[in-house]
C-alpha cells in the first residue's frame, strides 16, 4: 500500500501511526469502553492506511540518515515555537479588539487540558487532517492531473481550511456583528496555522508534522495565560 517503501518499513509505519492514534485517542478520553476502543481501532486503521497509501503515490519522501532526521526534529520543534508564537499575537489582537473577546480566549484557555493540547490533539489531528484528509485531496487532484505541484497546493489549502472550521466549535459572542468578526478572525488564524503544519508534513513527513504541532500547542499554553491579561 504504501508504495514508496519496502514492506516491513510501511508495516512498521503503520503500526505506529496506529498506535500513536490510538495513545491520542485514549489521552483525549475518546475511549473509555471495549467498545469505543474496538471501534476506534477499526476506524483508525483504516483512516491510517487510506492515508498513507494517497499519500505515497502523489508525494514519494526521500529515505534519511539518522542525522538528517535530527536535523528535521530540530527545524519542526523551531516552526511549531514560532507559530505558537504568531497564534500568540493572533490572540492578543482579537482580545484587543474588544473585552468580550478577551473573556472569551481567558475562558478557553482556562479550559484546556494540557495532556489534550500537547499529546492528543497534535496526533489525532495530524493525522486526521494532515496523513488523511491532505494526503486523500492531494491524491485525487493528482490522479486527474499528474501535476504534484497542483496536488500538493489544493490539498495544502484545503486541509488547513478544514482544520479552521474544526476549531469554530466554541462559544461565540451574542452580538451578530461580533460573533462574525470572531468567526472571521479564528478562521484566518488557524487557516494561517495549518498552513506551515501541512508543509512539514508534506516535505518532512508525519512525526515531524505531528512534533511541530504539539511544540506550538506548548509555547502558546505556556504563554498565553500571560499575554491575555497584559
Amino acid at each position: 500500500m504504501i508504495v514508496d517503501r519496502p514492506r516491513r518499513e510501511s508495516a512498521v509505519a503503520l503500526a505506529a501511526a496506529w498506535l500513536a492514534l490510538m495513545a491520542g485517542l485514549l489521552v483525549g478520553g475518546e475511549i473509555d469502553h471495549a467498545g469505543s476502543f474496538a471501534v476506534a481501532g477499526a476506524g483508525g486503521a483504516v483512516l491510517v492506511l487510506l492515508g498513507f497509501a494517497a499519500a505515497s503515490r502523489c508525494r514519494p519522501l526521500p529515505r534519511r540518515s539518522n542525522p538528517q532526521r535530527a536535523r528535521l526534529a530540530v527545524v519542526s520543534l523551531a516552526i511549531g515555537t514560532a507559530l505558537g508564537a504568531a497564534n500568540l499575537a493572533a490572540n492578543w489582537t482579537i482580545a484587543e479588539a474588544e473585552p468580550t473577546l478577551r473573556a472569551l480566549l481567558a475562558e478557553r484557555i482556562a479550559t484546556i487540558d494540557p495532556w489534550e493540547a500537547v499529546v492528543a490533539s497534535p496526533i489525532l489531528e495530524e493525522i486526521a487532517i494532515r496523513l488523511f484528509f491532505m494526503s486523500a485531496l492531494a491524491w485525487v487532484v493528482f490522479r486527474f492531473t499528474r501535476r504534484p505541484t497542483l496536488a500538493f497546493a489544493i490539498g495544502l489549502i484545503g486541509s488547513a481550511s478544514f482544520f479552521a472550521l474544526l476549531h469554530l466549535a466554541r462559544p461565540f459572542p451574542g452580538d451578530p456583528a461580533l460573533a462574525s468578526y470572531y468567526r472571521a478572525a479564528l478562521m484566518t488564524k488557524y487557516t494561517l496555522a495549518g498552513v506551515p503544519l501541512g508543509w512539514v508534513f508534506w516535505r518532512a513527513g508525519l512525526p515531524y508534522s505531528i512534533l511541530c504541532h504539539a511544540a506550538g500547542n506548548a509555547a502558546h499554553l505556556a504563554l498565553q495565560g500571560r499575554v491575555l491579561t497584559l
